[in-house]
């Protein structure tokens, strides 16, 4: 017997845009998560994930020192987590209502000016998202599909990729281009049929 000959039953690939295969929210979906979160807290860091394209782990560190939000434009000022042995902290210019929604929180909390703005592990509010994305889109939800959501809403509103490269800290174009842009689709459709004969 040779295994030319030999038949086997492998499972089906399932396609690019099967729910297994993606790692990013669409707009929606982020809409309807954001929502099933039970406290204030989990929403403004789901906010703050979504609106800056930052890692779990910078939202977490963010001390209040470093949030000016009492301006006209409401900055972050962040030390990007891959770049730990700089010095220096780099502004995030954020929604300026989404800013007052931290400013609030922050005042209504007491917080020092050396304290995390966010008081949580990372684990534990990778819990709090899973159990909320499961109950509301019948999947976890991870913290990177917020980065992800970020990036893909930049390049597709016409954002260049190196823009968005610097955007959420990298220094490699094609780490963005790699990890966090997915080409759907209904992305190519629009590509394909915007192409002129």
């Amino acid at each position: 017997m040779t295994l030319a000959r030999t038949i086997t039953n492998l499972p089906a690939i399932p396609m690019l845009d099967a729910p297994l295969m993606r790692d990013t929210l669409t707009q929606g979906e982020y809409e309807t998560f954001r929502d099933a979160l039970t406290n204030w807290r989990d929403r403004l860091i789901c906010m703050v994930l979504r609106n800056t394209g930052l890692r779990i782990n910078e939202v977490l560190e963010l001390q209040v020192r470093f949030c000016a939000l009492d301006g006209p434009s409401s900055i972050i000022y962040i030390q990007r987590s891959k770049k730990r042995g700089q010095a220096e902290t780099e502004p995030i210019y954020i929604n300026p209502n989404l800013g007052v929604q931290l400013r609030d929180y922050i005042k209504g909390r007491f917080l020092k000016p050396t304290d995390k703005v966010f008081n949580i592990k990372d684990r534990a509010l990778r819990y709090a998202f899973e159990k909320a994305g499961i109950t509301a889109l019948g999947r976890p939800v991870q913290p990177k599909e917020f980065r992800s959501l970020f990036v893909q809403t930049m390049v597709d509103g016409g954002v260049d990729m190196a823009t968005a490269s610097k955007m959420v800290g990298h220094t490699d174009i094609r780490t963005t281009q790699k990890h966090y842009y997915t080409l759907s689709a209904v992305r190519r459709q629009i590509i394909g049929e915007g192409i002129p004969v």
